[in-house]
Formats: structure tokens, sequence, C-alpha cells
């Protein structure tokens, strides 16, 4: 069969009228997903020192499960059943209410010659917030005027830290180190004796 010059034209004429419409079509721009980071993903990442440390087993450890039952608990009463802590009572001291609590350690040593008006014998604790430290507790290099000492640098004039000024239902998770013995290198850059009180919050 012989195909003319005028066939082969409709034959191309026809192709071109079947091709599918959206290949003639511009290219769309895809939506916008906006990307949020999941809640608990931040708060695993921002907890990997606690559970890091809870894997050593030295120490004591409350998770938030453990919290749980504790929301509407005042801090110092999930404190003070921590094995190794004491609470001083702040109604005493100038500038605290009634309801401030600083946390000691009954394994610590205050020694005779670092004894607090605040405090008497007891050893406070070094505090430490999101990783970073909000008071050193009893320094022997520059105790502060809770004992007695003069005001330094790097801390020495620091108050005490009152426990109950954190809502428990703000913390993700506790760790207490009762003295130097326990404390991991990182949590005792101030050369403190009486241990360390790590709080995380949510």
């Amino acid at each position: 069969m012989r195909i003319t010059s005028l066939m082969l034209v409709h034959a191309i004429s026809a192709a071109a009228v079947s091709l599918p419409a959206h290949a003639q079509e511009k290219p769309q721009p895809l939506p916008v997903v906006p990307v949020t980071a999941s809640t608990e993903l931040v708060r695993s990442a921002k907890l990997r020192e606690f559970e890091r440390r809870r894997s050593m087993g030295i120490g004591h450890f409350l998770s938030e499960s453990d919290l749980e039952k504790d929301q509407y608990q005042l801090l110092g009463d999930v404190i003070r059943r921590l094995p190794g802590t004491m609470l001083v009572s702040g109604r005493r001291v100038p500038g605290y209410g009634a309801s401030a609590l600083f946390v000691v350690s009954s394994r610590g040593s205050a020694t005779i010659m670092h004894e607090s008006p605040i405090f008497g014998k007891n050893c406070p604790v070094a505090i430490w917030l999101d990783g970073v430290a909000v008071y050193r507790g009893l320094d022997r290099a520059t105790a502060s005027p809770a004992f007695g000492g003069r005001s330094s640098g790097g801390g020495g004039g620091e108050p005490p830290f009152n426990i109950n000024s954190i809502m428990t239902n703000h913390v993700a998770a506790i760790e207490f180190y009762a003295g130097p013995a326990t404390m991991p290198p990182e949590l005792n850059a101030t050369q403190g004796t009486c241990g360390a009180l790590v709080i995380w919050t949510k």
C-alpha cells in the first residue's frame, strides 16, 4: 500500500490532537507543608543527659512518670523523699516566705569551719536547672554569706535557692547526688562537697 504525502500529513495532525491535555499544562508549584518538631522529640533531646546518667546507675532519679502523681504537691515535698536529702525552712531568712525550703544533704559535711547561720552544720547542695548551675551550694574555696563568708566573685555572694520556687507540674525529671563521691564530674565544676540536685523542666 502506497502512503501518499497527504495521508502522512493527516496522520501527524491526528497524533497531535490526541496528546493528553495534561502534557500541555504548565507545572504547578507544590503546596507548602509546615514542618514542626514533635514535643516528644524536643523533650527527648533535652533529657539526653538525664537518661545517660541514669543508665550509669549512680544517684537517685525521678522520671516524668514517677512525678505524675505528685503534680499538685510542692516540689519540696517530692524532694524530701529522695534518700540523702534534708530540707531547711526559710521562714527565718530575710526575703523568703514561710513556704521557702532549701535542700541540704544529710551525707555531706559542712564542718564547723563553715557552719552557717541559715543551714547550721547541714550541707546545702548545688542546684542545676535544665543543665545550668543556678546555685553552687557550699564551695570550699568561697563560702557564701550563708556560711558567714564574704561576698566574692564567681557566685560566692549568691542567696540560698528556694526549691519551692519551681512548680512540680513543670518538672519533667529530677536527679540527686548526695555527696561528692557520687557526683558526675560535669556537675562538680565548683568543687562542691554537699552533692547536687538536677531539675529538668518540661
